[in-house]
C-alpha cells in the first residue's frame, strides 16, 4: 500500500469503458453480453486500487481491456493522460507499458525456458542486446528473491510461489509503470501469498509502481490497496478509500463480500486455533 498524500495526478484513467461478447442463443441466434458498462476509475501514481467483485462481475475483462490483452468496444484508457486505446500494444512506449500477472505463472511460461530465458523474454521483443539483457535479468531475479544462480535453471523446477517471482521478475525487467495483478495470488498456500504480497509492496516502495489488484481475496485486497472498487454486473457500484469501504459499505454487494470475507477468516482462525 502506498503513502500517497492524494495530491497526485492520476496515472491510469479509465473512462467510459464497455466491453461485450457475443453468445450463442436460442435457435442459433446470436445474442450480445455486455460485460464491461461505462467503466469509470482513476489511479493515482504509485497507488493500489483494489478490484473485487464475485465471479463473472466482469473483473478479469476490465483487467485485459486495461492491459490491452483485450480492445475494448468504447471508451478511453489514459496512461499520464495520453489514451492508448486505440494504439496496438507492440506500439506502447516503454513508459506506457502495461504489464499483466496471471494467477498460474505455468500457463505463460514456456516449459523448455530456463529462468533467464523467461525473464528475458520481452527485453528479446524489444532487442536489447546480449550484454544488457543478462545485467537486467540478473536485476530482476534479485529484486524479486531469486538467486542469479537459478538463471540457467529450468523454470519448471520451480515451486509455485517461485514461479509467481519469476512472472513478476519477467514484467519488472522493462520497468513498466503499471502492474495489473488478476488473481496473481490465488492459489498459494498462505503463507507463500503473504510472501509474494510483501514483496509486491517492497517493489512498488521501491519503484513506484502503480497496481491494478484483482483479487476475490477481499483480505487480501484491504491489506494492499489504497482503494477499494466493488464490481457486480459488469458496473462499478462502489467505490472509495479502503478505510471508508471496510467501515462504512453503502451497497448490498459490498456488503455481502465483507461478510464472506469475515467468514472466511473466522473459519480459518477455528481451524488453526486462532494463529494464521
Amino acid at each position: 500500500m502506498s503513502t500517497q498524500t492524494g495530491l497526485a495526478n492520476p496515472f491510469l484513467s479509465v473512462r467510459g469503458l464497455e466491453k461485450h461478447y457475443v453468445r450463442g442463443g436460442l435457435w442459433g441466434t446470436r445474442v450480445p453480453v455486455a460485460a464491461l458498462k461505462n467503466i469509470d476509475f482513476e489511479i493515482r501514481d504509485g497507488e493500489t486500487l483494489g478490484l473485487v467483485g464475485e465471479s463473472g462481475s466482469g473483473k478479469s475483462t476490465l483487467a485485459r481491456c486495461v492491459a490491452r490483452v483485450e480492445k475494448p468496444d468504447s471508451g478511453e484508457i489514459l496512461i499520464d493522460g495520453k489514451d492508448i486505446t486505440a494504439k496496438p500494444r507492440t506500439r506502447l512506449s516503454s513508459r506506457e507499458l502495461v504489464q499483466m500477472i496471471f494467477q498460474d505463472a505455468v500457463t505463460s511460461i514456456n516449459p523448455h525456458f530456463t529462468a533467464a530465458q523467461v525473464v528475458e523474454e520481452p527485453l528479446l521483443i524489444q532487442g536489447e542486446g546480449p550484454q544488457s539483457r543478462r545485467e537486467k535479468v540478473r536485476t530482476a531475479m534479485n529484486e524479486t528473491g531469486l538467486p542469479a544462480e537459478w538463471m540457467a535453471r529450468s523454470a519448471m523446477e520451480f515451486s509455485g510461489g517461485q514461479r509467481q517471482r519469476l512472472a513478476i521478475a519477467r514484467a519488472l525487467v522493462i520497468r513498466p509503470k503499471l502492474l495489473v495483478l488478476d488473481e496473481a495470488l490465488t492459489g498459494l498456500d498462505l503463507s507463500t501469498q503473504a510472501q509474494i504480497a510483501n514483496l509486491l509492496l517492497d517493489l512498488q516502495a521501491a519503484h513506484a509502481l502503480t497496481y491494478l489488484l484483482i483479487s476475490h481475496d477481499v483480505t487480501l485486497v484491504v491489506r494492499m490497496a489504497d482503494k477499494i472498487a466493488v464490481m457486480a454486473s459488469g458496473r462499478i457500484v462502489e467505490s472509495g478509500p479502503t478505510s471508508k469501504i471496510l467501515t462504512a459499505p453503502q451497497r448490498e454487494e459490498t456488503i455481502r463480500l465483507l461478510a464472506s470475507a469475515r467468514t472466511a477468516q473466522e473459519n480459518f482462525a477455528a481451524i488453526t486455533g486462532g494463529s494464521e
